[in-house]
């Protein structure tokens, strides 16, 4: 491993490291429980990866089940930003959370199909390895969707929210962004520009997470802020009716379907 690679890899360890104390301390890994276990799991499969030899088969092994973990986290962090996002919308939190589950499951299920019809992979490019990228790559553009849907969302409407939930949904969006981007090479690029791209990908997610440990804190738990037409009040209060009046149509069809 380069120098500058290997010093970015440790970095994220360390920036990661000290968020998940400062999360822990701030009493705020209960609030944000599933950020926190994404986050701690993520931390562990780096430093493993970081003593393991990378030309031996322990280290792609090592890097699957950490990943595998990973995938079904990443769905409960979803569902955690849906509830936190909307949670003074909790019908339509519900509705979003649900929507969420299923098709993500289903996604999973589309994507494990899609293994048995993949493409024999590249010279020189492990055949485990490379399904599982595609099998991963399926998983983050599911994910990627519902992630824009929900800042489409915010942006669109005037949704109130911490402003801990607001850092917290931007950060995630560009880190998932990035890592979509990278997933997205991974398979085009050269085997030799992989050390760039790790690097990349290391440095946005090292700035990700330290936007994080310097802003989230107890008072992001005491200061809201709204997104959706700040620029415009008359429309920021429209738009907050028709929000309030789909909560309501939601929280209706809920009721009558359980038989309240």
């Amino acid at each position: 491993m380069a120098p500058f690679e290997s010093g970015i890899w440790y970095l994220n360890i360390a920036v990661t490291i000290a968020l998940l104390i400062r999360l822990w301390v701030s009493h705020l890994a209960p609030i944000y429980r599933w950020l926190f276990i994404y986050l701690a799991v993520g931390v562990l499969q780096q430093c493993a990866l970081l003593f393991t030899p990378r030309t031996t088969n322990l280290y792609g092994w090592t890097y699957i089940a950490g990943q595998s973990i990973k995938i079904v986290l990443v769905v409960f962090v979803v569902l955690e930003l849906y509830r936190l996002a909307l949670a003074g919308q909790p019908a339509l939190a519900k509705y979003g959370q649900n929507t969420v589950a299923v098709v993500l499951f289903a996604s999973a299920g589309i994507a494990a199909l899609g293994l048995l019809i993949d493409p024999t992979a590249p010279p020189g490019r492990s055949m485990i390895l490379y399904r599982f990228f595609s099998f991963e790559r399926t998983m983050d553009s599911f994910v990627l969707v519902f992630l824009v849907l929900i800042t489409l969302f915010m942006t669109w409407f005037p949704v109130r929210m911490k402003r801990n939930v607001a850092l917290y949904v931007g950060g995630f969006i560009l880190l998932f962004l990035s890592r979509s981007a990278y997933m997205l090479l991974l398979n085009v690029m050269s085997v030799r520009h992989l050390g760039t791209l790790n690097s990349g990908m290391q440095v946005i997610s090292s700035t990700c997470l330290l936007v994080w440990l310097f802003t989230l804190g107890k008072e992001g738990e005491k200061t809201t802020t709204v997104v959706g037409h700040r620029w415009d009040p008359a429309a920021m209060d429209r738009m907050s009716g028709q929000l309030d009046a789909i909560n309501a149509s939601l929280m209706k069809l809920s009721r009558s379907e359980r038989g309240v």
